[in-house]
This record gives C-alpha cells, sequence and structure tokens, in this order.
C-alpha cells in the first residue's frame, strides 16, 4: 500500500521515498504504507517509462509527421509545439516568434484559447487535434523545440530528448518556485535557459 506523491528533484524527496506511513485509526488501523516519490535520482522512485518506448522512438518517421502536419515549413525552421496553462509571458513569446520562418503547433484546450485570445502579431501557427499518447510523444519527438505543461509531460519530454520549457503547475503559496528551481539545478539549466523558465512560469 504506497502513498503515491508528487513529482519533484528537491533534496527532502530522496530522504523521504520509501519511508512508512502507519495507518493509526480507522477501518486499516495498524496497516503501514510507504510513501512513494518518483524522481530524477536513484534515491527516489525515478520516472517510468513503457520498455518498449526507446524503440518506438527510434522507428518513428519524423520527416513524415513534419510534412503532414508542417508542410509548409521553410528548410531550416524549427518546429515548435505548445502545451501551456495562460503564462503571462505568451504574448511576448508569440509576438517575438512572428516574422520569423519558425512555425507553431498549438494543442487544444487552454493552449488554444490562450493563443487565440492574445492580441497583437501572431508567428506562423496551427491547431493541433486532440490525441492520444502516443499521438503527444509523436509531436514531442518531431518537434524542435517543446512547451510542456504539468509532471506527465515533462517526463515525455525528457524521454523524447528534444529541446523543451517546463510550464509547471502554479500552486496559490508559490510553492511550485522551489520545485521548478530545484529541477533545474538537477538539469544543470545555463543561466539563459533559467531565465527563460522563471519569465515563462511568473
Amino acid at each position: 500500500w504506497i502513498n503515491l506523491e508528487y513529482l519533484s528533484a528537491e533534496a527532502w524527496v530522496a530522504r523521504s521515498h520509501g519511508l512508512p506511513s502507519p495507518v493509526m485509526s480507522g477501518p486499516a488501523r495498524g496497516w503501514t504504507k510507504h510513501f512513494f516519490f518518483p524522481g530524477f535520482t536513484p534515491g527516489t522512485g525515478g520516472l517510468l517509462r513503457e520498455a518498449d518506448l526507446l524503440q518506438r522512438q527510434q522507428a518513428f518517421d519524423r520527416p513524415a509527421w513534419r510534412t503532414l502536419h508542417a508542410p509548409a515549413l521553410p528548410e531550416g525552421a524549427r518546429l515548435v509545439s505548445l502545451f501551456c496553462y495562460e503564462p503571462a509571458a505568451l504574448p511576448s513569446f508569440l509576438h517575438a516568434l512572428a516574422g520569423t520562418p519558425h512555425h507553431l503547433l498549438v494543442t487544444p484546450g487552454r493552449p488554444l484559447a490562450a493563443v487565440q485570445a492574445s492580441a497583437g502579431p501572431l508567428p506562423s501557427w496551427s491547431a493541433l487535434p486532440y490525441t492520444d499518447q502516443d499521438g503527444f510523444d509523436a509531436m514531442l519527438w518531431a518537434c524542435d523545440l517543446n512547451f510542456v505543461r504539468g509532471e506527465d509531460s515533462l517526463v515525455r519530454a525528457l524521454w523524447a530528448g528534444q529541446a523543451f520549457v517546463w510550464h509547471i503547475y502554479p500552486q496559490h503559496d508559490n510553492a511550485h518556485h522551489a520545485k521548478l528551481e530545484a529541477f533545474l539545478d538537477w538539469l544543470q539549466a545555463p543561466a539563459s535557459l533559467r531565465a527563460f523558465h522563471h519569465a515563462w512560469n511568473g
């Protein structure tokens, strides 16, 4: 019986992973649960992936996917995916991308609504349909830069091996800032990547 906790690179996670959590009252009194923390180091629960994920990734036809979803992409232009909440920096990012040859693929739901609500010049972009996990992975594999949000898509972006920016789930007490800093420390992120993450996460 486990308490499945959230993903974090904070140092205390490794100290807490696997610790017992005795049940002191109720119908399960006397039982013992154990804390299970996913994480990025050997002292944690690690990051799960399917046994055949890397083989599927190697067999993926990246040029065909890019031709299907961005047929007019100029030579040398980057393909960028957007899966985010509503970052305050989104309008500035869209304006900066406008006028470049790069193409933005916008996922449905909140990201699409945020792009459609943005005033001012927009880059070359198109909306993607809803998809399953395999389709989401294919998008990550095909794009040169992926904007991802939350924990699950962060892990998929890591397995994809492409450049990414993480929009961490915002918490009302700003606890997410410590989680973001710990992740950037683990990643050994250079100053420019840290600055972008700080701006993207407010």
